[in-house]
């Protein structure tokens, strides 16, 4: 069953900034749902890079009402995005606590703009634990996409700090794998296993779409990945690949946050700036193989890529480092542990090709997803009520989506 006619207060990632799982959810909330949608910050602190500070102007254009290069973000029917002013080094307490008041005023003079009632919120930034019970909410559920304490940069002991409030105070939390639902559990609900979706006809295109210009200038066979370069990327790995298959050109597309020098030493590596995400079945379809090349420790080990299933519904063999959510398909992917072995699983791709996955994608979808997850908070909503809970008395919308800066 699905929630309708419902509000909904996310804490998330910016939203458009790239396609990630709890926009794709909130996608199918909200078609029959209202949800405003609250950009946040990271829990690192930033420094000096070109990276953060690119991200550092798309935060100032957030508080300033504009999208990224200033350009008005068309947002979907019952959407509204709103960007609280935040300052970080959350680890300070005059400083966390004014970014508690700044966030929990600007939330509550949107709600009250949109007539709001009783929303329905939903967190994966851990730093929303400070909101919890701040918003007048009936629900308050922790969807958990990452073990953020393992993450470079961060302030570990603050983060672990935020997730003890966080998991202290919600009511509910969906775990994107299995590490993260055993160890986040919450203090006074339950905790669900919910993995990734995918958006399966949008990466079946892949088989049935001319693959983007690039690729005509380039040797094949492509070893291709999509997704942010970071520090879980194994660039041992790549220099492997990339010497092991002379002939083949190894194609990384996303953003970087660390430097690719090693990498560009050599003619067969091409780096990609970000694609739209309608544009990806093109890319896609210029790969002979698509890997994910994660370096295996205690970040990657919670992690659920979301780049994987996304393969899957493409059709292309894949092959990645052996990532516990991603040895559950074991038989319909390859895995290499170690800088050979993962060459000679590409190998095997490149002469074998690729498996059947369609048993493998069945009960996958976002829409599939969407539905566990409101299936367990309508659960939860009964048992907190004590009593069935009726959609029909729900509110019906009666707002729609509005552009940033609410």
């Amino acid at each position: 069953m699905m929630i309708s006619g419902r509000d909904f207060v996310v804490f998330s990632d910016d939203w458009g900034r790239h396609p990630f799982s709890c926009q794709h959810l909130m996608n199918v909330f909200l078609k029959e749902n209202r949800i405003l949608w609250v950009n946040t910050i990271g829990l690192r602190n930033p420094t000096i890079s070109l990276y953060d500070a690119g991200r550092i102007a798309e935060k100032a254009m957030g508080w300033l009402g504009r999208g990224k290069r200033g350009d008005d973000i068309v947002l979907p029917e019952n959407l509204t995005v709103v960007s609280p002013f935040m300052v970080p080094w959350n680890q300070f307490g005059a400083l966390r606590a004014f970014n508690r008041r700044q966030v929990v005023s600007c939330v509550r003079s949107a709600m009250e703009a949109l007539e709001f009632d009783s929303p329905l919120v939903v967190a994966t930034v851990p730093n929303a634990a400070d909101y919890i019970g701040r918003l007048g909410e009936r629900l308050f559920v922790f969807y958990c996409v990452d073990e953020f304490s393992e993450w470079p940069g961060v302030n570990s002991e603050l983060v672990k700090d935020l997730e003890r409030t966080m998991l202290s105070g919600v009511d509910m939390v969906a775990a994107v794998s299995d590490r993260l639902a055993g160890s986040k559990k919450a203090a006074n609900g339950p905790t669900y296993l919910l993995t990734h979706g995918v958006d399966i006809e949008h990466f079946r295109q892949t088989g049935r779409v001319e693959p983007a210009e690039i690729y005509r200038d380039l040797p094949g066979p492509v070893i291709g990945y999509f997704g942010l370069i970071d520090e879980r990327t194994d660039q041992d790995l790549l220099i492997a690949l990339l010497e092991r298959f002379p002939e083949a050109s190894l194609v990384l597309i996303g953003n970087t946050k660390v430097s690719l020098s090693r990498l560009t030493q050599f003619g067969n590596f091409h780096h990609i700036p970000p694609v739209r995400y309608e544009l990806l079945p093109r890319y896609i379809a210029g790969f002979d193989v698509a890997i994910i090349p994660y370096v295996v420790n205690a970040l990657s080990n919670n992690i659920n890529p979301l780049k994987l299933k996304e393969y899957m519904a493409s059709g292309v063999p894949i092959v990645s480092t052996p990532l516990p959510e991603v040895v559950k398909f074991d038989g319909v992917i390859r895995v290499g542990s170690t800088a050979a072995s993962f060459a000679d699983a590409v190998e095997s791709a490149l002469s074998d090709g690729g498996r059947d996955v369609s048993a493998a994608l069945a009960g996958e979808s976002w829409a599939e997803k969407a539905e566990l997850l409101s299936g367990w908070m309508i659960r939860r909503l009964e048992e907190k009520g004590g009593g069935r809970v009726d959609e029909t008395v729900f509110k019906p919308m009666s707002a729609p989506g509005k552009r940033d800066g609410v």
